[in-house]
């Protein structure tokens, strides 16, 4: 296991240590109460870690949901916040995701895993699991959560689908107590980000095809003016030139370091 840094801020009820686990995988101690984003066993070996309270699952991208990762830190009491494509791997309603309302055929998104955890994670067969869309809002572990969009406008596949397809998977405000912290899930820079406007944090991906690129990711960052940013899912990153965008007040974190202009 490496080391992990993290970083606490204070809210109103009570103290968050954050640490980016590598990849889109992060990490939330909220005064003993654990909640995991996108665990991913091949960015960091989670043997060891506390077990979850909470697991969020943006979409159902092998490198986001990973059963791997997922079977070292769930519980039978853990509860589980996916996106619609998560929740269709779950429900074994594949034909979902292979035909049109049309009955035409559509190609399965390469990347999807088809896996269904509650099946292959035997504690997991009753556990509690939340399936949102975008725009739904629960309570769950006394988070408020908001499911947002997330999705490619302009960066698709071969076949012409995006990377990641409007409505399938979600990115997430989580509220404690009016601090909100924002998992912008797998998306490009999209009109959908002004939900999270003035966000306390602020987690946003930036690698292509995929994701945003350094001039979308200033963008991004920019418009929704967090106070403290977070890049994840990168592949490689000059913390420098993102810096030198951002607005004047956006604190800006890499793997746990403060980068100042």
């Amino acid at each position: 296991m490496g080391t992990i840094r993290y970083n606490t801020f204070y809210t109103p009820v009570g103290l968050l240590n954050v640490a980016h686990l590598g990849h889109g995988s992060v990490h939330i101690d909220w005064e003993g109460m654990h909640i995991y984003v996108d665990p991913y066993n091949d960015a960091y070996d989670f043997t060891g870690m506390k077990k979850a309270d909470l697991i969020l699952l943006t979409h159902a991208h092998t490198d986001h949901y990973d059963c791997a990762a997922i079977k070292k830190i769930a519980t039978p009491n853990t509860k589980f916040v996916v996106s619609n494509a998560v929740g269709v791997c779950l429900d074994n309603d594949l034909i979902r995701m292979k035909l049109d309302v049309d009955n035409n055929p559509l190609n399965v998104d390469p990347s999807t895993n088809l896996e269904n955890m509650k099946k292959s994670i035997a504690c997991l067969q009753h556990c509690s699991i939340a399936v949102m869309q975008n725009g739904d809002k629960i309570k769950a572990r006394g988070v408020e959560i908001e499911a947002t969009p997330a999705y490619n406008i302009e960066q698709k596949r071969d076949n012409g689908h995006p990377f990641h397809i409007k409505g399938e998977g979600n990115g997430y405000i989580l509220n404690f107590g009016g601090f909100k912290v924002y998992f912008a899930g797998d998306t490009e820079f999209i009109p959908d980000m002004k939900l999270a406007k003035g966000a306390d944090i602020a987690f946003l991906p930036k690698n292509l095809p995929y994701t945003l690129s350094d001039e979308k990711f200033v963008e991004a960052a920019n418009l929704i003016n967090p106070k403290n940013l977070f890049p994840i899912h990168y592949f490689e990153i000059d913390w420098k030139k993102l810096a030198a965008g951002l607005n004047p007040g956006i604190c800006m974190y890499v793997d746990g370091v403060h980068c100042a202009k």
